[in-house]
């Protein structure tokens, strides 16, 4: 990672002032944005991408990888026309939902073609004001380009060998298993927290990255306080506004591969996700966007199972 100008301290610091930083833990009610199809990230630093629905749009949908089911805002269904389809049971970080679900005639995203896509409804409020959530019942093998900082569009495209640069920086990469089916397939990568393996589960989806009580004891967590979050307390939030509380800690030592963060600012809580992933025992986090984000362009193919991570 040095070589890559990227110091273990400067690495720290950038995460440690995730959970300091207004908006970034949901205290409060969170406010319903505006956002434009063209941006990048939305306000808390999710990548986003233009979705077409019924031949309109574009539209700004986050890409979630740790989602089980895509999701539409409330509001935009009667807009656009489309057909209700019974509910669906949804797996979030809070629990398992029974929500009313649509179809779509028409959904595209860059290479990303589907007819007849079913989706959860969730609220405005929810989405943290974004017009829905790509998850992995419609990303499978595809290959998303989340682009953080700097130019460019973050994108959907068709899965492709990345070699890196003759004579270029060797970039990191990390491999997983890539998902094959529904349920509770999920990306997970193997990482260290202190020496403690630890299975990480990568949730493009989540701004804060979330650990469970049994890592928070293996990596000896400490409490993290700050102004903007000064009871080390929050809340975590399912795309249909149910929530859960949380603590906020700091765990060191992380360990993905080539990278490593000195301090993580976490949010600490016995999620319904571990549960359902049969880690409630097993040291185990979800890694957010304020991990990804360090970077200025995060590549995963979901068809070749790899990660790659640019300066």
């Amino acid at each position: 990672m040095t070589a890559d100008g990227l110091s273990r301290r400067v690495l720290g610091g950038a995460l440690l002032g995730a959970l300091a930083a207004p908006g970034l833990v949901l205290a409060q009610e969170p406010r319903v944005d505006e956002f434009r199809a063209d941006q990048t990230t939305d306000r808390v630093r999710r990548s986003t991408v233009p979705v077409f629905i019924n031949d309109q749009g574009p539209f700004s949908f986050a890409v979630d990888t740790a989602a089980s089911a895509s999701v539409v805002a409330s509001d935009l269904v009667e807009r656009l026309g489309i057909a209700p389809a019974g509910e669906v049971d949804m797996h979030t970080v809070i629990g398992l939902e029974r929500v009313p679900a649509v179809r779509a005639r028409t959904l595209s995203s860059g290479s990303l073609s589907v007819g007849e896509a079913r989706m959860a409804v969730g609220s405005r409020p929810g989405l943290i004001g974004l017009d829905g959530l790509l998850g992995l019942d419609l990303l499978a093998e595809q290959r998303l380009v989340m682009r953080f900082r700097g130019g460019g569009r973050s994108s959907i495209s068709r899965s492709r060998p990345d070699p890196d640069q003759f004579l270029g920086v060797v970039r990191p990469r990390v491999r997983f298993q890539p998902p094959r089916g529904g349920g509770a397939e999920l990306m997970v990568v193997n990482a260290l927290v202190r020496g403690q393996a630890v299975q990480a589960v990568v949730d493009t989806g989540a701004q804060v990255t979330l650990i469970n009580p049994a890592l928070a004891e293996a990596a000896g967590a400490r409490p993290f306080q700050s102004r903007a979050a000064s009871t080390g307390n929050a809340l975590v939030q399912s795309p249909t506004g149910r929530a859960a509380l949380a603590q906020a800690m700091v765990v060191s030592a992380v360990h993905f591969d080539e990278l490593v963060l000195d301090r993580l600012a976490v949010l600490m809580g016995d999620f319904h996700i571990f549960r359902l992933l049969g880690l409630e025992n097993t040291p185990a986090m979800l890694m957010g966007v304020d991990v990804l984000g360090v970077f200025q362009r995060v590549v995963i193919d979901l068809k070749r199972g790899e990660i790659i991570m640019d300066v």
